[in-house]
Protein backbone atom coordinates (compact mmCIF):
# COMPACT_ATOMS: atom_id res chain seq x y z
CA UNK A 1 0.00 0.00 0.00
CA UNK A 2 2.73 2.48 1.02
CA UNK A 3 4.82 1.56 -1.97
CA UNK A 4 1.83 2.15 -4.24
CA UNK A 5 1.16 5.50 -2.57
CA UNK A 6 4.81 6.52 -2.92
CA UNK A 7 4.81 5.66 -6.61
CA UNK A 8 1.58 7.57 -7.14
CA UNK A 9 3.03 10.69 -5.56
CA UNK A 10 6.18 10.26 -7.63
CA UNK A 11 4.11 9.75 -10.77
CA UNK A 12 2.06 12.92 -10.20
CA UNK A 13 5.13 15.05 -9.51
CA UNK A 14 7.00 13.52 -12.44
CA UNK A 15 4.13 14.12 -14.83
CA UNK A 16 3.86 17.69 -13.60
CA UNK A 17 7.50 18.20 -14.61
CA UNK A 18 7.75 15.86 -17.59
CA UNK A 19 4.69 16.94 -19.57
CA UNK A 20 5.53 20.67 -19.86
CA UNK A 21 9.24 19.89 -20.26
CA UNK A 22 8.60 17.42 -23.07
CA UNK A 23 6.05 19.66 -24.80
CA UNK A 24 8.26 22.75 -24.63
CA UNK A 25 11.35 20.71 -25.57
CA UNK A 26 9.69 19.08 -28.57
CA UNK A 27 8.36 22.42 -29.77
CA UNK A 28 11.76 24.07 -29.31
CA UNK A 29 13.62 21.27 -31.07
CA UNK A 30 11.10 21.14 -33.92
CA UNK A 31 11.07 24.90 -34.35
CA UNK A 32 14.86 25.13 -34.24
CA UNK A 33 15.22 22.34 -36.78
CA UNK A 34 12.64 23.93 -39.09
CA UNK A 35 14.20 27.39 -38.84
CA UNK A 36 17.72 26.09 -39.40
CA UNK A 37 16.62 24.05 -42.42
CA UNK A 38 14.91 27.09 -43.93
CA UNK A 39 17.92 29.28 -43.28
CA UNK A 40 20.28 26.71 -44.80
CA UNK A 41 18.12 26.47 -47.93
CA UNK A 42 17.66 30.23 -48.24
CA UNK A 43 21.35 30.85 -47.65
CA UNK A 44 22.39 28.28 -50.24
CA UNK A 45 20.00 29.65 -52.84
CA UNK A 46 21.03 33.25 -52.16
CA UNK A 47 24.66 32.23 -52.52
CA UNK A 48 24.25 30.54 -55.89
CA UNK A 49 22.05 33.39 -57.13
CA UNK A 50 24.85 35.83 -56.41
CA UNK A 51 27.50 33.59 -57.93
CA UNK A 52 25.30 32.82 -60.93
CA UNK A 53 24.64 36.49 -61.49
CA UNK A 54 28.38 37.18 -61.44
CA UNK A 55 29.04 34.40 -63.94
CA UNK A 56 26.16 35.52 -66.11
CA UNK A 57 27.35 39.12 -66.08
CA UNK A 58 30.88 38.18 -67.13
CA UNK A 59 29.73 35.88 -69.93
CA UNK A 60 27.12 38.29 -71.22
CA UNK A 61 29.52 41.22 -71.18
CA UNK A 62 31.88 39.16 -73.30
CA UNK A 63 29.07 38.08 -75.59
CA UNK A 64 27.73 41.60 -76.13
CA UNK A 65 31.22 42.97 -76.79
CA UNK A 66 31.94 40.24 -79.34
CA UNK A 67 28.53 40.75 -81.00
CA UNK A 68 29.15 44.49 -81.24
CA UNK A 69 32.60 43.88 -82.75
CA UNK A 70 31.16 41.37 -85.24
CA UNK A 71 28.52 43.87 -86.32
CA UNK A 72 31.18 46.55 -86.78
CA UNK A 73 33.42 44.24 -88.82
CA UNK A 74 30.53 43.20 -91.07
CA UNK A 75 30.22 46.82 -92.26
CA UNK A 76 33.78 46.78 -93.72
CA UNK A 77 35.00 43.16 -93.95
CA UNK A 78 37.59 43.96 -96.60
CA UNK A 79 39.43 46.58 -94.56
CA UNK A 80 42.29 44.50 -93.19
CA UNK A 81 43.82 47.34 -91.16
CA UNK A 82 40.52 48.14 -89.44
CA UNK A 83 39.98 44.45 -88.80
CA UNK A 84 43.33 44.05 -87.02
CA UNK A 85 42.63 47.15 -84.90
CA UNK A 86 39.24 45.70 -84.08
CA UNK A 87 40.76 42.37 -83.00
CA UNK A 88 43.34 44.10 -80.75
CA UNK A 89 40.70 46.27 -79.14
CA UNK A 90 38.49 43.20 -78.60
CA UNK A 91 41.28 41.32 -76.82
CA UNK A 92 41.85 44.36 -74.60
CA UNK A 93 38.19 44.90 -73.74
CA UNK A 94 37.46 41.20 -73.05
CA UNK A 95 40.26 39.91 -70.78
CA UNK A 96 38.82 36.39 -70.67
CA UNK A 97 39.29 35.94 -74.45
CA UNK A 98 41.82 33.16 -75.00
CA UNK A 99 41.75 33.09 -78.80
CA UNK A 100 39.89 35.09 -81.45
CA UNK A 101 39.11 34.11 -85.06
CA UNK A 102 37.13 35.52 -88.00
CA UNK A 103 35.94 32.99 -90.56
CA UNK A 104 34.22 33.43 -93.89
CA UNK A 105 30.73 31.95 -94.42
CA UNK A 106 32.31 28.67 -95.63
CA UNK A 107 34.34 28.35 -92.45
CA UNK A 108 37.76 29.34 -93.77
CA UNK A 109 40.01 31.39 -91.53
CA UNK A 110 40.25 35.01 -92.57
CA UNK A 111 41.81 36.74 -89.56
CA UNK A 112 43.10 35.87 -86.09
CA UNK A 113 43.96 32.55 -84.43
CA UNK A 114 43.36 29.09 -85.73
CA UNK A 115 39.93 27.79 -84.97
CA UNK A 116 39.91 24.90 -82.47
CA UNK A 117 38.58 21.66 -83.86
CA UNK A 118 35.02 20.74 -83.04
CA UNK A 119 33.57 24.24 -83.22
CA UNK A 120 30.22 24.24 -85.01
CA UNK A 121 29.83 27.56 -86.84
CA UNK A 122 26.68 26.62 -88.75
CA UNK A 123 24.52 25.03 -86.14
CA UNK A 124 22.50 28.18 -85.66
CA UNK A 125 20.63 29.95 -88.41
CA UNK A 126 20.90 33.37 -86.87
CA UNK A 127 22.85 35.09 -84.12
CA UNK A 128 25.30 32.97 -82.11
CA UNK A 129 25.69 30.72 -79.15
CA UNK A 130 27.89 29.83 -76.16
CA UNK A 131 28.92 26.18 -76.32
CA UNK A 132 29.81 23.65 -73.63
CA UNK A 133 33.11 23.72 -71.79
CA UNK A 134 36.15 22.28 -73.50
CA UNK A 135 38.82 20.73 -71.30
CA UNK A 136 42.38 20.91 -72.59
CA UNK A 137 45.78 20.77 -71.02
CA UNK A 138 45.28 24.16 -69.41
CA UNK A 139 42.19 25.65 -67.85
CA UNK A 140 38.83 24.80 -69.43
CA UNK A 141 37.52 27.09 -72.14
CA UNK A 142 34.21 27.77 -73.82
CA UNK A 143 33.58 28.83 -77.44
CA UNK A 144 31.49 31.89 -78.20
CA UNK A 145 30.23 31.82 -81.81
CA UNK A 146 28.71 35.05 -83.24
CA UNK A 147 27.49 35.47 -86.85
CA UNK A 148 28.57 38.73 -88.45
CA UNK A 149 25.81 40.03 -90.73
CA UNK A 150 25.68 43.18 -92.75
CA UNK A 151 23.04 45.87 -92.64
CA UNK A 152 20.91 43.91 -95.09
CA UNK A 153 21.17 40.69 -93.03
CA UNK A 154 23.66 39.04 -95.35
CA UNK A 155 26.07 36.69 -93.61
CA UNK A 156 29.51 38.21 -93.98
CA UNK A 157 31.42 35.85 -91.67
CA UNK A 158 31.58 34.20 -88.26
CA UNK A 159 33.50 35.43 -85.20
CA UNK A 160 34.71 32.65 -82.89
CA UNK A 161 36.04 33.62 -79.44
CA UNK A 162 37.46 31.07 -77.00
CA UNK A 163 36.77 32.30 -73.45
CA UNK A 164 39.07 31.26 -70.62
CA UNK A 165 36.94 29.91 -67.74
CA UNK A 166 39.52 30.73 -65.10
CA UNK A 167 37.31 33.61 -64.07
CA UNK A 168 34.75 31.03 -62.82
CA UNK A 169 37.38 29.62 -60.48
CA UNK A 170 38.24 33.14 -59.30
CA UNK A 171 34.59 33.96 -58.59
CA UNK A 172 34.15 30.75 -56.60
CA UNK A 173 37.42 31.25 -54.72
CA UNK A 174 36.27 34.69 -53.59
CA UNK A 175 33.03 33.29 -52.16
CA UNK A 176 32.66 32.94 -48.39
CA UNK A 177 31.57 29.42 -47.52
CA UNK A 178 30.42 27.82 -44.32
CA UNK A 179 32.05 24.83 -42.58
CA UNK A 180 32.42 21.92 -44.99
CA UNK A 181 30.56 23.75 -47.80
CA UNK A 182 31.60 23.70 -51.45
CA UNK A 183 30.48 25.33 -54.70
CA UNK A 184 30.51 23.45 -57.99
CA UNK A 185 29.88 24.68 -61.54
CA UNK A 186 29.27 21.86 -64.03
CA UNK A 187 28.69 21.89 -67.75
CA UNK A 188 25.80 20.25 -69.53
CA UNK A 189 27.46 16.80 -69.21
CA UNK A 190 27.94 17.15 -65.47
CA UNK A 191 31.73 17.63 -65.67
CA UNK A 192 33.02 20.17 -63.08
CA UNK A 193 34.08 23.42 -64.76
CA UNK A 194 35.24 24.90 -61.46
CA UNK A 195 34.85 24.00 -57.79
CA UNK A 196 35.98 25.17 -54.39
CA UNK A 197 36.84 21.56 -53.45
CA UNK A 198 40.27 20.62 -54.86
CA UNK A 199 39.45 16.92 -54.64
CA UNK A 200 36.74 17.31 -57.30
CA UNK A 201 38.88 18.74 -60.10
CA UNK A 202 38.83 15.49 -62.04
CA UNK A 203 37.37 15.34 -65.55
CA UNK A 204 34.84 12.68 -64.52
CA UNK A 205 31.20 13.54 -64.84
CA UNK A 206 29.14 13.88 -61.66
CA UNK A 207 25.95 12.99 -63.48
CA UNK A 208 24.52 9.79 -62.06
CA UNK A 209 26.73 10.04 -58.95
CA UNK A 210 25.46 13.23 -57.36
CA UNK A 211 21.64 13.45 -57.16
CA UNK A 212 21.85 17.25 -56.86
CA UNK A 213 23.74 17.49 -60.17
CA UNK A 214 21.14 15.32 -61.89
CA UNK A 215 18.35 17.45 -60.48
CA UNK A 216 20.06 20.71 -61.48
CA UNK A 217 20.71 19.62 -65.08
CA UNK A 218 17.16 18.35 -65.54
CA UNK A 219 15.43 21.38 -64.06
CA UNK A 220 15.06 24.90 -65.37
CA UNK A 221 14.36 26.39 -61.94
CA UNK A 222 16.30 26.60 -58.71
CA UNK A 223 15.73 24.33 -55.74
CA UNK A 224 17.19 22.41 -52.78
CA UNK A 225 17.81 18.72 -52.15
CA UNK A 226 18.97 16.62 -49.18
CA UNK A 227 20.59 13.35 -50.22
CA UNK A 228 23.59 11.20 -49.32
CA UNK A 229 24.28 13.29 -46.21
CA UNK A 230 24.51 16.58 -48.14
CA UNK A 231 22.22 19.62 -48.30
CA UNK A 232 22.38 21.07 -51.83
CA UNK A 233 21.04 24.26 -53.38
CA UNK A 234 21.16 24.23 -57.18
CA UNK A 235 20.28 26.37 -60.18
CA UNK A 236 20.61 25.80 -63.89
CA UNK A 237 22.22 28.77 -65.59
CA UNK A 238 19.52 28.54 -68.23
CA UNK A 239 17.28 30.03 -65.58
CA UNK A 240 18.94 33.38 -66.27
CA UNK A 241 17.14 35.07 -69.11
CA UNK A 242 20.38 36.19 -70.75
CA UNK A 243 21.80 32.66 -70.86
CA UNK A 244 18.94 30.77 -72.42
CA UNK A 245 20.16 27.54 -73.92
CA UNK A 246 23.27 27.20 -71.71
CA UNK A 247 22.84 23.96 -69.74
CA UNK A 248 25.42 24.71 -67.11
CA UNK A 249 24.49 24.40 -63.45
CA UNK A 250 25.81 25.90 -60.24
CA UNK A 251 25.49 24.07 -56.91
CA UNK A 252 26.12 24.94 -53.27
CA UNK A 253 26.59 21.77 -51.16
CA UNK A 254 27.19 21.39 -47.42
CA UNK A 255 27.28 18.30 -45.17
CA UNK A 256 24.12 17.92 -43.11
CA UNK A 257 26.24 17.56 -39.96
CA UNK A 258 27.70 21.04 -40.52
CA UNK A 259 24.57 22.62 -41.95
CA UNK A 260 22.38 21.55 -39.04
CA UNK A 261 24.98 21.95 -36.28
CA UNK A 262 22.97 24.75 -34.69
CA UNK A 263 19.87 22.55 -34.60
CA UNK A 264 21.87 19.77 -32.94
CA UNK A 265 23.24 22.15 -30.34
CA UNK A 266 19.74 23.41 -29.64
CA UNK A 267 18.51 19.84 -29.32
CA UNK A 268 21.36 18.96 -26.98
CA UNK A 269 20.84 22.02 -24.78
CA UNK A 270 17.10 21.39 -24.66
CA UNK A 271 17.62 17.77 -23.65
CA UNK A 272 20.12 18.73 -20.96
CA UNK A 273 17.79 21.35 -19.52
CA UNK A 274 14.85 18.94 -19.69
CA UNK A 275 16.84 16.15 -18.03
CA UNK A 276 17.98 18.53 -15.28
CA UNK A 277 14.42 19.68 -14.68
CA UNK A 278 13.21 16.10 -14.61
CA UNK A 279 15.98 15.05 -12.20
CA UNK A 280 15.14 17.92 -9.84
CA UNK A 281 11.45 17.03 -10.01
CA UNK A 282 12.17 13.38 -9.30
CA UNK A 283 14.47 14.25 -6.39
CA UNK A 284 11.82 16.49 -4.88
CA UNK A 285 9.21 13.82 -5.55
CA UNK A 286 11.28 11.16 -3.80
CA UNK A 287 11.86 13.48 -0.85
CA UNK A 288 8.21 14.41 -0.33
CA UNK A 289 6.88 10.93 -1.14
CA UNK A 290 9.31 9.34 1.32
CA UNK A 291 8.51 11.89 4.00
CA UNK A 292 4.81 11.26 3.51
CA UNK A 293 4.86 7.49 3.27
CA UNK A 294 7.73 6.53 5.63
CA UNK A 295 5.52 6.29 8.77
CA UNK A 296 2.97 4.27 6.82
CA UNK A 297 5.71 1.96 5.54
CA UNK A 298 6.94 1.46 9.11
CA UNK A 299 3.42 0.59 10.24
CA UNK A 300 3.09 -1.88 7.35
CA UNK A 301 6.38 -3.60 8.27
CA UNK A 302 5.36 -3.69 11.90
CA UNK A 303 2.01 -5.26 10.99
CA UNK A 304 3.77 -7.84 8.79
CA UNK A 305 6.13 -8.72 11.65
CA UNK A 306 3.20 -9.15 14.01
CA UNK A 307 1.38 -11.31 11.47
CA UNK A 308 4.52 -13.46 11.04
CA UNK A 309 4.76 -14.02 14.80
CA UNK A 310 7.67 -11.64 15.45
CA UNK A 311 5.83 -9.09 17.54
CA UNK A 312 8.84 -8.53 19.79
CA UNK A 313 11.07 -7.44 16.88
CA UNK A 314 11.44 -3.77 15.97
CA UNK A 315 10.88 -0.63 17.96
CA UNK A 316 7.72 1.43 18.28
CA UNK A 317 6.64 3.56 15.34
CA UNK A 318 6.15 7.29 15.86
CA UNK A 319 4.33 9.71 13.63
CA UNK A 320 2.29 12.88 13.66
CA UNK A 321 -1.42 13.05 14.37
CA UNK A 322 -3.56 10.07 13.50
CA UNK A 323 -0.51 8.06 12.36
CA UNK A 324 0.97 8.31 15.89
CA UNK A 325 -2.31 7.18 17.46
CA UNK A 326 -2.51 4.25 15.04
CA UNK A 327 1.09 3.30 15.85
CA UNK A 328 0.35 3.35 19.59
CA UNK A 329 -2.66 1.10 19.17
CA UNK A 330 -0.63 -1.23 17.00
CA UNK A 331 2.05 -1.57 19.69
CA UNK A 332 -0.56 -2.39 22.29
CA UNK A 333 -1.97 -5.05 20.00
CA UNK A 334 1.54 -6.45 19.40
CA UNK A 335 2.20 -6.75 23.13
CA UNK A 336 -1.06 -8.60 23.70
CA UNK A 337 -0.41 -10.94 20.78
CA UNK A 338 3.14 -11.66 22.04
CA UNK A 339 1.84 -12.51 25.51
CA UNK A 340 -0.88 -14.73 24.08
CA UNK A 341 1.58 -16.44 21.71
CA UNK A 342 3.98 -17.16 24.58
CA UNK A 343 1.20 -18.68 26.67
CA UNK A 344 0.03 -20.78 23.73
CA UNK A 345 3.59 -21.99 23.13
CA UNK A 346 3.98 -23.03 26.73
CA UNK A 347 0.65 -24.84 26.70
CA UNK A 348 1.48 -26.57 23.43
CA UNK A 349 4.87 -27.67 24.75
CA UNK A 350 3.25 -29.04 27.85
CA UNK A 351 0.71 -30.90 25.73
CA UNK A 352 3.43 -32.32 23.51
CA UNK A 353 5.55 -33.45 26.42
CA UNK A 354 2.55 -35.00 28.07
CA UNK A 355 1.74 -36.81 24.84
CA UNK A 356 5.32 -38.00 24.60
CA UNK A 357 5.17 -39.26 28.17
CA UNK A 358 1.98 -41.19 27.52
CA UNK A 359 3.29 -42.50 24.23
CA UNK A 360 6.61 -43.46 25.79
CA UNK A 361 4.88 -45.39 28.54
CA UNK A 362 2.71 -47.20 26.00
CA UNK A 363 5.69 -47.97 23.75
CA UNK A 364 7.75 -49.19 26.67
CA UNK A 365 4.90 -51.42 27.79
CA UNK A 366 4.33 -52.83 24.32
CA UNK A 367 7.90 -53.53 23.24
CA UNK A 368 9.64 -54.16 26.54
CA UNK A 369 8.55 -57.82 26.68
CA UNK A 370 9.56 -58.61 23.05
CA UNK A 371 12.90 -56.92 23.63
CA UNK A 372 13.42 -58.91 26.80
CA UNK A 373 12.69 -62.09 24.84
CA UNK A 374 15.09 -61.10 22.05
CA UNK A 375 17.78 -60.19 24.57
CA UNK A 376 17.27 -63.41 26.53
CA UNK A 377 17.46 -65.68 23.48
CA UNK A 378 20.53 -63.81 22.23
CA UNK A 379 22.32 -64.34 25.52
CA UNK A 380 21.14 -67.95 25.66
CA UNK A 381 22.59 -68.60 22.21
CA UNK A 382 25.83 -66.89 23.22
CA UNK A 383 26.31 -69.34 26.07
CA UNK A 384 26.63 -72.25 23.60
CA UNK A 385 29.00 -70.44 21.26
CA UNK A 386 32.77 -70.55 21.83
CA UNK A 387 34.83 -67.39 21.41
CA UNK A 388 35.96 -68.26 17.89
CA UNK A 389 32.49 -69.17 16.59
CA UNK A 390 31.41 -67.35 13.41
CA UNK A 391 27.97 -66.39 14.80
CA UNK A 392 29.21 -65.01 18.08
CA UNK A 393 29.87 -61.45 16.80
CA UNK A 394 26.42 -61.26 15.27
CA UNK A 395 24.71 -62.49 18.44
CA UNK A 396 26.69 -60.04 20.55
CA UNK A 397 25.61 -57.24 18.22
CA UNK A 398 21.94 -58.32 18.54
CA UNK A 399 22.22 -58.37 22.32
CA UNK A 400 23.99 -55.01 22.40
CA UNK A 401 21.40 -53.33 20.17
CA UNK A 402 18.56 -54.80 22.21
CA UNK A 403 20.14 -53.34 25.34
CA UNK A 404 20.51 -49.97 23.53
CA UNK A 405 16.85 -50.00 22.51
CA UNK A 406 15.77 -50.51 26.09
CA UNK A 407 17.98 -47.63 27.20
CA UNK A 408 16.62 -45.40 24.43
CA UNK A 409 13.12 -46.04 25.65
CA UNK A 410 14.26 -45.20 29.15
CA UNK A 411 15.90 -41.99 27.87
CA UNK A 412 12.70 -40.98 26.08
CA UNK A 413 10.78 -41.45 29.31
CA UNK A 414 13.40 -39.44 31.14
CA UNK A 415 13.14 -36.61 28.58
CA UNK A 416 9.38 -36.41 29.03
CA UNK A 417 9.65 -36.07 32.80
CA UNK A 418 9.85 -32.67 34.46
CA UNK A 419 13.46 -31.40 34.96
CA UNK A 420 15.06 -32.02 38.33
CA UNK A 421 17.34 -29.73 40.21
CA UNK A 422 19.75 -32.53 41.01
CA UNK A 423 20.27 -36.12 40.15
CA UNK A 424 22.34 -38.62 42.08
CA UNK A 425 23.18 -40.38 38.78
CA UNK A 426 25.37 -37.49 37.60
CA UNK A 427 26.88 -36.56 40.95
CA UNK A 428 30.42 -37.48 41.85
CA UNK A 429 31.90 -40.75 40.63
CA UNK A 430 28.48 -42.28 39.90
CA UNK A 431 28.37 -40.52 36.52
CA UNK A 432 29.08 -42.87 33.57
CA UNK A 433 32.13 -42.42 31.36
CA UNK A 434 32.89 -43.35 27.80
CA UNK A 435 35.92 -43.72 25.56
CA UNK A 436 35.21 -41.66 22.40
CA UNK A 437 37.57 -43.76 20.27
CA UNK A 438 35.86 -47.02 21.22
CA UNK A 439 32.40 -45.55 20.71
CA UNK A 440 33.42 -44.24 17.30
CA UNK A 441 34.67 -47.66 16.21
CA UNK A 442 31.40 -49.24 17.34
CA UNK A 443 29.34 -46.58 15.53
CA UNK A 444 31.38 -47.11 12.35
CA UNK A 445 30.77 -50.85 12.41
CA UNK A 446 27.12 -50.40 13.29
CA UNK A 447 26.36 -47.92 10.48
CA UNK A 448 28.60 -49.40 7.81
CA UNK A 449 25.76 -51.15 5.86
CA UNK A 450 23.55 -48.05 6.04
CA UNK A 451 26.34 -45.72 4.91
CA UNK A 452 27.31 -48.02 2.06
CA UNK A 453 23.72 -47.98 0.85
CA UNK A 454 23.64 -44.15 1.06
CA UNK A 455 26.98 -43.93 -0.82
CA UNK A 456 28.43 -41.95 2.09
CA UNK A 457 32.05 -42.20 3.21
CA UNK A 458 32.82 -42.06 6.94
CA UNK A 459 36.16 -40.59 8.01
CA UNK A 460 37.24 -40.81 11.68
CA UNK A 461 40.00 -38.59 13.10
CA UNK A 462 40.77 -39.20 16.81
CA UNK A 463 43.12 -36.58 18.27
CA UNK A 464 41.99 -36.95 21.88
CA UNK A 465 41.87 -40.23 23.84
CA UNK A 466 40.54 -38.75 27.08
CA UNK A 467 37.47 -40.32 28.63
CA UNK A 468 34.37 -38.12 28.72
CA UNK A 469 31.63 -37.88 31.32
CA UNK A 470 28.73 -39.52 29.52
CA UNK A 471 27.44 -43.05 29.32
CA UNK A 472 28.73 -44.95 26.32
CA UNK A 473 25.28 -45.87 25.03
CA UNK A 474 24.18 -42.20 25.30
CA UNK A 475 27.23 -41.02 23.33
CA UNK A 476 26.60 -43.79 20.83
CA UNK A 477 22.99 -42.68 20.43
CA UNK A 478 24.07 -39.05 19.92
CA UNK A 479 26.64 -39.96 17.26
CA UNK A 480 24.32 -42.39 15.48
CA UNK A 481 21.63 -39.69 15.24
CA UNK A 482 24.10 -37.11 13.92
CA UNK A 483 25.64 -39.47 11.35
CA UNK A 484 22.24 -40.66 10.15
CA UNK A 485 21.06 -37.05 9.75
CA UNK A 486 24.23 -36.23 7.77
CA UNK A 487 23.73 -39.24 5.47
CA UNK A 488 20.08 -38.28 4.87
CA UNK A 489 21.18 -34.72 3.98
CA UNK A 490 23.37 -36.10 1.14
CA UNK A 491 21.06 -38.08 -1.19
CA UNK A 492 23.79 -38.19 -3.85
CA UNK A 493 26.48 -39.35 -1.45
CA UNK A 494 29.30 -37.46 0.21
CA UNK A 495 31.78 -37.52 3.08
CA UNK A 496 31.03 -37.55 6.80
CA UNK A 497 33.93 -36.67 9.10
CA UNK A 498 33.94 -37.42 12.86
CA UNK A 499 36.83 -35.95 14.80
CA UNK A 500 37.76 -35.58 18.45
CA UNK A 501 40.13 -32.98 19.87
CA UNK A 502 40.82 -31.40 23.24
CA UNK A 503 38.84 -28.26 24.01
CA UNK A 504 40.51 -25.04 25.10
CA UNK A 505 41.97 -25.49 28.59
CA UNK A 506 42.15 -29.27 28.29
CA UNK A 507 39.19 -29.92 30.60
CA UNK A 508 36.78 -31.07 27.90
CA UNK A 509 36.71 -32.89 24.58
CA UNK A 510 35.12 -31.60 21.39
CA UNK A 511 33.55 -34.17 19.07
CA UNK A 512 32.57 -32.80 15.66
CA UNK A 513 30.41 -34.40 12.99
CA UNK A 514 30.76 -32.60 9.63
CA UNK A 515 29.26 -33.43 6.24
CA UNK A 516 29.45 -32.13 2.69
CA UNK A 517 25.70 -31.66 2.30
CA UNK A 518 23.74 -28.43 1.85
CA UNK A 519 24.20 -27.40 5.48
CA UNK A 520 21.70 -25.90 7.92
CA UNK A 521 20.30 -22.47 7.12
CA UNK A 522 21.12 -19.75 9.65
CA UNK A 523 17.42 -19.16 10.24
CA UNK A 524 16.99 -22.83 11.30
CA UNK A 525 20.09 -23.22 13.50
CA UNK A 526 18.41 -21.80 16.60
CA UNK A 527 15.43 -24.21 16.33
CA UNK A 528 16.85 -27.51 15.10
CA UNK A 529 17.18 -28.76 18.70
CA UNK A 530 13.54 -27.96 19.58
CA UNK A 531 11.24 -30.97 19.97
CA UNK A 532 9.12 -31.79 16.91
CA UNK A 533 10.92 -29.23 14.74
CA UNK A 534 12.20 -30.75 11.50
CA UNK A 535 13.26 -29.54 8.06
CA UNK A 536 12.62 -32.90 6.45
CA UNK A 537 9.66 -33.70 4.26
CA UNK A 538 6.40 -34.68 5.99
CA UNK A 539 6.62 -38.26 7.18
CA UNK A 540 10.42 -38.37 6.88
CA UNK A 541 11.18 -37.31 10.46
CA UNK A 542 9.56 -36.67 13.84
CA UNK A 543 11.77 -33.81 15.01
CA UNK A 544 12.86 -35.68 18.19
CA UNK A 545 16.32 -36.92 17.15
CA UNK A 546 18.29 -33.73 17.78
CA UNK A 547 16.11 -32.88 20.79
CA UNK A 548 17.07 -36.21 22.38
CA UNK A 549 20.75 -35.59 21.49
CA UNK A 550 20.67 -32.22 23.22
CA UNK A 551 18.94 -33.74 26.23
CA UNK A 552 21.55 -36.50 26.54
CA UNK A 553 24.50 -34.10 26.14
CA UNK A 554 23.02 -31.54 28.55
CA UNK A 555 22.31 -34.26 31.11
CA UNK A 556 26.02 -35.17 30.98
CA UNK A 557 26.98 -31.52 31.58
CA UNK A 558 28.02 -30.77 27.98
CA UNK A 559 26.74 -28.71 25.10
CA UNK A 560 25.89 -29.20 21.42
CA UNK A 561 25.70 -26.58 18.67
CA UNK A 562 25.50 -26.45 14.89
CA UNK A 563 27.41 -24.30 12.43
CA UNK A 564 29.01 -24.27 8.99
CA UNK A 565 31.57 -26.88 8.01
CA UNK A 566 35.21 -25.67 7.88
CA UNK A 567 35.41 -26.13 4.10
CA UNK A 568 32.46 -23.77 3.64
CA UNK A 569 30.08 -26.49 2.48
CA UNK A 570 27.84 -28.62 4.65
CA UNK A 571 26.96 -28.60 8.33
CA UNK A 572 29.09 -29.23 11.41
CA UNK A 573 27.67 -30.34 14.78
CA UNK A 574 30.05 -29.72 17.73
CA UNK A 575 29.52 -31.78 20.89
CA UNK A 576 31.52 -30.57 23.90
CA UNK A 577 31.74 -32.99 26.86
CA UNK A 578 33.71 -32.61 30.08
CA UNK A 579 36.59 -35.03 30.59
CA UNK A 580 36.25 -37.59 33.34
CA UNK A 581 38.43 -37.05 36.43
Amino acid sequence: MTSSLRWRVLLVLSLAAVVPTVVVGVLAISRARHDVENEVRRGGLAHIRALGAALDGTLQDARRTVELAASQWADAPADERATQLLLRRLRRDVPIVHSLSILDPEGKLMYGDAVPTGVDIGSHSFGGYIGDAVFGADLPTVHLVVQARGRTGELMGVVVASLDLGFVRDVIAAARLGPGARVIVVDGAGVPVATSDPTMLSRASLAGNDPAVDRALSSSVEGTLSANGWVSAYRNLSGYQSLRGVRWAILHEQPEADAYALARRTTRDTLIIGAAALAIALALGVFFATKLTRPLAGLARRADAIAAGHAAEGGPITGPGEIGVLAQRLEEMANRIAERSELQSLLARGDRLASVGVMSAQVAHEINNPLTTVLGYAKLLLEDKPEAHADRNGLELIASEAERMKKIIGTLLEYARAPRTSSPEIAGDAVGTAEPAAVLRHVSALLEPQLRKARAKLVIDVASTSSVTIEAHSLQQVLVNLVQNAAQAMPDGGTITISTKPAAGGIATVITVADTGPGVAKADRARVFDPFYTTKAPGAGTGLGLAVCKHLVATAGGSIEVGEAPQGRGAEFRVTLPNSA
